[in-house]
């Protein structure tokens, strides 16, 4: 077995809407190479480029397979091990100990009353204020690699945005359960719990009826924010209306069925992906395995799907409608014809496997909790379509840290843990697609149907893991085909066939998905969007964060 070699980069950066702020206001460009420098002798070997020959350590195969949630108790990242990619990010971002998330994010904090907009000129004016505050406020950030700064539109257009969210909140809610029964708002991953007390404060003044039936839940995994946000709850007096569970999202045990409302802004881009990679010679996936040698340097290795969790991300994809968010990224030509992979792999240095698949299933887990916890919900997701400088494959993730002030992304997700953000663009079709498919399945489903049907998804027992190679190499797993299940799902809630075409008589429910700014005009409307317009017309709100979507 072997697999690509350690693989590290730190390159160039550019402004990003959802980013640290650079103490200039832009992030210059800048590459970093040979931080290994001092007594410390840390290895980060950052290479700039992917290499198809050279070979991991030789005794990877015996080193011991471990999760995320088995090295939570570790206080330095381990060595001798491998894990499947989710399981490195999750690590990465959320372990107690040396996660990024656990010692190196700031929340940028606006003024307590937040911008007056009419007193800038333009946009350009009131981003540049933004640059004087994050100097005057953070500019005693430690220096070196990790420590950032965020920005949210929660903080900066505060509290326009979150009121524009919780009024479409409110409107559903007194469409179809006022007065009979609560309203109830979950908010995962609520960071300083500004949307919270921006969101109540909106409740309280504008629907006080509504106020005095309102129960707000915060299911938070960061124990550090949790205690943010019970403070600022607080010192709000909220105590009775707010309740907070510091835990992660999939391994909350609460839940109830009566009707309310699910808010996850900013949230998905970071829940973890799988990697997976196709064999050009059948269209087999494989996942991704990252091995950790006895210096801390990486490697990728790759096997037949095993993960059942990964297994069932891909069969989702699989039982939806054909399109190019749920076919291999690869050419129509090469989907469609063996004779054209073939010829392919007979080129001179042609990789026998695709381009990186980025799968998001820490977001299926999330799904398939909220469906079984809270199965009378409805869902509110503001993040990223789309993010610049991603690391290569469909969906790639940007993987970032600050140096000298200033933000440098990097050209893989094999970095040194704690240190680095990465974090995903969310495909919001997909999404939306999925999220009805899993709502509208049985969760006998996860158990029973994916592992009775045969399938590209499953994989042949005792398969070793794989090596990209420059000649075509067999694969293990079965081929794929547009069809591979035809039997319907034990006792299904409805039927549930998978044809070439998808699930026989799937049917979108009523989900939308808007961009920023269409909704933000449409719940918000022109009296609240008329209190972010700058001097010149323009409102900073819609004309920021343009690459991001809200579903609901």
């Amino acid at each position: 077995m072997s697999a690509l070699t350690s693989q590290r980069a730190l390159l160039a950066t550019s402004v990003r809407p959802r980013r640290p702020h650079a103490v200039s206001g832009l992030c210059r460009r800048t590459a970093v190479r040979g931080l290994a420098a001092g007594p410390s002798k840390e290895r980060y070997n950052y290479n700039t480029s992917l290499s198809f020959s050279a070979e991991p350590d030789p005794e990877h195969a015996t080193y011991r397979r471990v999760t995320a949630a088995e090295l939570a108790s570790r206080r330095e990242p381990p060595t001798r091990v491998k894990m499947l990619v989710r399981d490195f990010i999750d690590d990465s971002l959320y372990n107690p100990h040396y996660g990024y998330f656990s010692r190196n994010v700031t929340i940028f904090t606006p003024p307590s009353a937040g911008y007056d907009f009419a007193q800038f000129q333009d946009q350009a004016a009131f981003e540049d204020a933004v640059a004087g505050r994050y100097e005057s406020e953070y500019d005693g950030l430690p220096e070196g690699l990790g420590r950032q700064v965020w920005h949210t539109p929660t903080e900066l257009f505060k509290p326009h945005y979150a009121r524009a969210l919780t009024s479409a909140i409110v409107a559903q809610y007194r469409l179809n359960h006022f007065p009979h029964a609560p309203l109830v708002i979950y908010e995962v991953g609520a960071g300083n719990g500004s949307f919270m007390l921006d969101a109540l404060a909106y409740i309280k003044s504008h629907h006080p009826e509504v106020f005095a039936r309102t129960k707000y839940r915060i299911v938070e995994i960061s124990g550090a924010l949790a205690k943010i946000q019970r403070r600022r709850a607080r010192e709000a007096g909220l105590e009775k209306v707010v309740e907070i569970v510091n835990v992660d999202w999939v391994k909350w045990e609460g839940g109830s069925r009566e009707p309310c409302y699910v808010v996850a802004l900013e949230v998905f881009d970071n829940l973890a992906h799988d990697m997976v990679r196709y064999d050009l010679a059948t269209l087999a996936p494989l996942q991704a395995l990252v091995s950790i040698d006895a210096s801390g340097d990486f490697s990728l290795l790759y096997e037949p799907v095993a993960d059942p969790l990964l297994a069932r991300a891909l069969g989702y994809r699989h039982l939806l409608p054909s399109t190019p968010s749920t076919r291999p990224p690869l050419s129509p030509l090469l989907l469609r014809s063996p004779a054209a992979r073939r010829a392919y792999a007979a080129l001179p240095f042609a990789a026998n496997l695709s381009a990186p698949d980025f799968v998001p299933t820490k977001q299926v887990a999330f799904l398939e909790r909220l469906r079984d916890r809270l199965p009378n919900h409805r869902l509110l997701v503001a993040d990223f379509d789309s993010l610049p400088d991603a690391v290569e494959g469909r969906n790639g993730p940007v993987v970032q840290t600050r140096y000298g002030g200033s933000m440098v992304p990097c050209e893989t997700i094999l970095v040194k843990q704690g240190l680095f953000d990465i974090f995903f663009p969310t495909d919001f079709e997909l999404l939306r697609d999925t999220y009805a498919l899993i709502m509208n399945s049985p969760t006998t489903l996860r158990d029973d149907f994916f592992s009775s049907h045969p399938s590209p998804i499953t994989a042949s027992p005792g398969a070793s893991a794989v090596h990209p190679t420059t000649k075509p190499a067999s694969a293990a797993a079965p081929a794929f085909t547009p069809a591979a299940a035809s039997a319907p799902a034990p006792r299904p809630a409805r039927p549930i066939a998978p044809t070439s075409s998808g699930i026989r008589g799937f049917r979108r429910r009523a989900i939308s998905v808007y961009t920023h700014a269409a909704f933000l005009e449409t719940y918000g409307g022109e009296q609240l969007v008329s209190q972010t317009r700058t001097r010149d017309g323009t409102s900073a709100m819609l004309g920021m964060y343009g690459n991001q979507c809200i579903m609901f």
